[in-house]
């Protein structure tokens, strides 16, 4: 099998779950590039900015542009660390946390819809192949050789 052709199927895959994903949080007012930020916020509750740019590895201006949305949206609350002033921490809110129950919910929905078809041993398969190409990558990234 041709390489080009894996790669071009993972890019339609992922597209086609963004579009999926895009009309779903369209319905419910959620700007497309939150989802990622409130499950960071929804495991980390009291993260600071600067660490939520690091997890998402963009600049922490972009991160103060989407919190603010996120904040006016009524997803989010930002505080002043008791300790370092010059720190914000981020919690959701109520709201947030239905929003994050909501994403949840369309993930396990749309993992079924992905592997319709598919047995057990085939859905543990293609999790162990991707975590492989999960280990590739990041060895990649860090500059490792892979045999």
């Amino acid at each position: 099998m041709n390489e080009s052709s894996i790669l071009k199927k993972f890019f339609m895959v992922q597209r086609l779950q963004f579009q999926i994903l895009h009309k779903e949080l369209e319905k419910h007012g959620i700007h497309p590039g939150q989802p990622p930020m409130l499950m960071i916020v929804a495991n980390h509750e009291g993260i600071t900015q600067n660490r939520i740019a690091e997890e998402l590895n963009v600049k922490p201006a972009t991160v103060a542009i989407m919190l603010r949305r996120m904040e006016r949206a009524g997803l989010i609350r930002r505080e002043q660390d008791e300790k370092d002033r010059r720190l914000q921490r981020v919690y959701l809110t109520e709201k947030g946390k239905l929003y994050c129950d909501f994403l949840k919910q369309h993930s396990q929905s749309m993992e079924t819809v992905i592997t319709k078809g598919f047995t057990d041993p085939e859905k543990k398969q293609l999790e162990s192949f991707l975590s492989r190409i999960i280990t590739n990558l990041e060895n990649h990234l860090r500059g490792e050789v892979n045999d």
